[in-house]
């Protein structure tokens, strides 16, 4: 009897001490492997920076910061809430700049809340068992790992059913866009529409809400900051047409558009003048003061822009492209002339005109007073000509319409 208990010990024994050794060969080749694939990630932060065509900022980042932020898109696109563990150790700032980078060159990531990321800073990686055992690895980079939490816009129970809803309502908004630009070909046309669009639906905000300073805001909210037109008109424009980038300077935001062969200047933001021009009331009324605007124009009243955004040097405004620059009287009546007739097509009750010369006002009131006479007799008319800028020669014109009493 003992015999057989001692036999029986000895082969628990064997059968224990067998399996702790290939449980630590195991165990030592999986954390050579894992860290083996921690050096390969490692090395990526040693190449010299990338140049991504379409990525303004992007390329502002280092190699490091490019790293980051390919792994954050990856997380995000995969629809996860936390990054994997990256070889190296992030400061709250810096991972700031990197979500900002992210954000205005990816604006159809809306639903991340760029002002929640969280850094979880580690020595260690979990092993993933239930035990909760630590596996220490040593790191190539200065002995920490780094892992990201990701905030979306809705982190409560419900938050699945509400992104996905979210989603549902952002892609109708665009099929709006779909429509109304299916057979435009004319960049500048296009352009052009998608700025109205916005001026049309959205409301200027300086700040509110977890979609203010999102595309969301702009397109269904209809609400958004100077940022949140500037990712609107980028997410819509390079979708459908070209390619944009957003520049900021001060605390305002606005989009440099490539339209044909040179870049432009667009903020629809300050072109939207929410039915509000000279503190009066004005219903309907929106501006294309800066649209498709160069730089020596556009700088007048705005900031220099902090990024590294292309040259806008190309002359061409939306009134040169659309001939309502005149620049002399014969050519004032025609523009005029032409504005006073699609305005009357569409029911609507202003245009603008810029022009150089003198006296301006005067001639411009003068000109839709006597178009209105020549083609429209059956209409008494009054006209308010309101200049649009301090610093450029453009001009609205308000047409307030009463019917003629029948004459007896």
């Amino acid at each position: 009897m003992k015999k057989t208990v001692k036999k029986i010990c000895f082969f628990l024994f064997c059968v224990i001490f067998i399996s702790l050794v290939i449980y630590s060969a195991a165990s030592v080749g999986a954390q050579s492997k894992t860290d083996h694939a921690y050096e390969k990630e490692s090395e990526k932060l040693l190449r010299e920076p990338e140049v991504r065509a379409g990525s303004l900022y992007f390329n502002t980042l280092g190699s490091r910061g490019q790293y980051v932020y390919d792994v954050l898109k990856e997380t995000i696109e995969k629809g996860k809430q936390y990054t994997e563990l990256m070889p190296l150790v992030l400061s709250a700032q810096e991972l700031s700049s990197i979500v900002r980078a992210l954000t205005y060159d990816e604006p159809s990531l809306y639903y991340v809340n760029a002002d929640g990321f969280d850094l979880k800073n580690h020595g260690y990686t979990e092993s993933g068992k239930k035990s909760g055992r630590l596996v220490i690895l040593p790191s190539v980079v200065d002995g920490k790992y780094t892992r990201v939490w990701i905030p979306y816009t809705a982190n409560d129970s419900d938050s699945s059913k509400f992104l996905e809803k979210s989603k549902n309502r952002f892609k109708a908004a665009k099929k709006k866009i779909d429509a109304m630009t299916a057979d435009v070909q004319d960049p500048f046309l296009s352009a052009q529409l998608i700025h109205d669009y916005l001026c049309g639906i959205c409301e200027k905000v300086e700040s509110g809400g977890v979609y203010a300073d999102t595309a969301y805001g702009a397109l269904v909210e209809g609400r958004a900051t100077s940022l949140g037109y500037a990712k609107a008109f980028k997410l819509l424009y390079d979708e459908y047409y070209g390619n944009s980038f957003i520049a900021s300077g001060g605390n305002r935001y606005w989009n440099v558009v490539l339209c044909g062969d040179d870049y432009y200047n667009v903020d629809v933001y300050g072109d939207d003048l929410d039915g509000i021009l000279n503190g009066q009331e004005l219903r309907g009324i929106q501006s294309h003061l800066y649209l498709f605007r160069d730089d020596a124009s556009f700088y007048l009243d705005h900031e220099k822009s902090i990024a590294a955004v292309p040259v806008c040097g190309a002359k061409t405004t939306y009134y040169s492209h659309n001939n309502f620059d005149p620049s002399t009287p014969s050519e004032l009546y025609d523009a005029v002339s032409r504005q006073v007739e699609t305005q009357r097509l569409s029911k609507g009750y202003f245009f603008e005109i810029s022009t150089e010369l003198d006296n301006a006002e005067a001639r411009i009131r003068e000109a839709t007073i006597r178009t209105l006479a020549d083609k429209y007799p059956d209409y008494a008319d009054s006209v308010q000509v309101y200049k649009l800028s301090e610093y450029l020669p453009v001009y609205a014109v308000r047409m307030t319409k009463t019917v003629k009493p029948a004459e007896e």
